[in-house]
């Protein structure tokens, strides 16, 4: 009965992750059919600035608040209020770069939706979670389409922000009864400090790829690969929404291992049926990205070990370790940069997301020898 209960939780929460990745999957392939290659990759390495510039913001108070406030140490309001402050900063800088009003001002408001969002997980309020990761994939979806047709590319960047400004009804709830203290923060630095400088890794991992293709091989290049970066974020639900699982269970001490090994073969499963069904699905539907077949195919392998990643860092993190997840970060995105530029230069796009590839493999082993080592001299 406990096991189905956190079957339960965790299927409600990787349906909602799904369908909101989904919903903008499928905005972003029927966008792939109305602009020019090089449109969609100008588009992609706008989005990608503005979202790395929105993960900066967050200081890695998004993994704090996972791990504290189920320890009930009120921290949610004070970081909320050093989001803000960053993240208008962050903006500012996204203004002088892009030039553009509307990507600087989604900065703030992307920040603002995913640390809003961290708040109902620390909760373990998966439904208002759920709830309101659809309502903003649906309504800026919405939104942006509607105002593409008005100004154009502006248009999306417009609908995103309004999109994301739906979650902050839940704003009152999560700071009631809390007060700005952030001599509470400083207590946790030393826990922050790897935590965010793993997620700027982690941001330069996910998007810092695809400013790189941009610069060093062009924006038609770049709208090949940010097409199949939309399957690789759809299946990138699968271990996201283990990790939000996951690390608020880990801080507790829950070890759940029979989710784990559940959600290793769901995403083996998946991976397998979408390699052998992606070659009929791009032909038929996407022949203009007949080229991105293969660099897909091998996406949808990449979320096997990704997910496996995900798993060994909910352990390092539950136990406060996230020096190690630093270090792991490191490598992981260290050697994928490099393998963009040397891969890239030579095989294309295909040695690009076989870097991809081989940077994961790399930190699972990393994981594993460090996880025995801790392990024993535990002992």
């Amino acid at each position: 009965m406990y096991f189905k209960t956190k079957l339960k939780d965790l299927f409600s929460l990787g349906s909602a992750n799904i369908s909101a990745s989904l919903i903008g999957g499928l905005f972003w392939l029927y966008l792939a059919n109305i602009v020019t290659k090089a449109e969609y990759g100008e588009i992609g390495y706008l989005i990608s600035l503005a979202s790395m510039a929105s993960a900066i913001s967050i200081l890695g108070l998004g993994a704090t608040i996972l791990v504290y406030e189920p320890k009930k140490e009120n921290i949610f309001t004070t970081s909320y209020v050093v989001v803000l402050i960053s993240s208008s900063l962050a903006a500012f800088v996204t203004y002088l770069i892009s030039q553009n009003l509307i990507v600087s001002l989604l900065v703030i408001a992307m920040t603002s939706f995913t640390i809003l969002l961290h708040g109902l997980l620390s909760r373990q309020n998966y439904r208002r979670y759920s709830l309101n990761l659809i309502l903003k994939a649906t309504t800026s979806i919405f939104l942006a389409l509607l105002f593409y047709h008005i100004f154009g590319i502006n248009g999306i960047f417009l609908g995103y922000f309004l999109g994301s400004l739906v979650i902050i009804i839940e704003l009152k709830a999560l700071i009631k009864n809390q007060k700005i203290k952030f001599s509470i923060l400083k207590q946790k630095i030393k826990f922050m400090l790897p935590v965010y400088s793993n997620r700027l890794l982690d941001v330069s991992f996910v998007w810092g790829d695809k400013l790189l293709i941009g610069s060093l091989f062009g924006l038609s290049m770049l709208g090949n690969y940010f097409f199949a970066a939309q399957y690789l974020f759809l299946l990138q639900t699968i271990p996201l929404s283990i990790f939000q699982y996951l690390l608020p269970q880990e801080s507790k001490g829950k070890k759940n291992k029979n989710i784990k090994i559940f959600s290793i073969i769901i995403a083996s499963v998946i991976a397998t049926i979408s390699f052998f069904a992606i070659p009929f699905f791009i032909s038929r539907f996407f022949p203009n990205f007949e080229e991105s077949i293969e660099l897909i195919q091998i996406f949808s392998l990449a979320v096997i070990p990704i997910t496996i990643s995900q798993i060994q860092i909910t352990q390092f993190l539950g136990k406060e370790k996230s020096q190690i997840v630093l270090i792991g970060g490191v490598f992981q995105t260290t050697i994928y940069l490099l393998l963009v530029v040397l891969l890239g230069n030579y095989f294309g796009l295909i040695g690009i997301a076989i870097g991809l590839v081989i940077s994961v493999i790399i930190r699972i082993i990393f994981n594993v020898f460090t996880a025995k080592r801790l392990g024993k001299k535990n002992q």
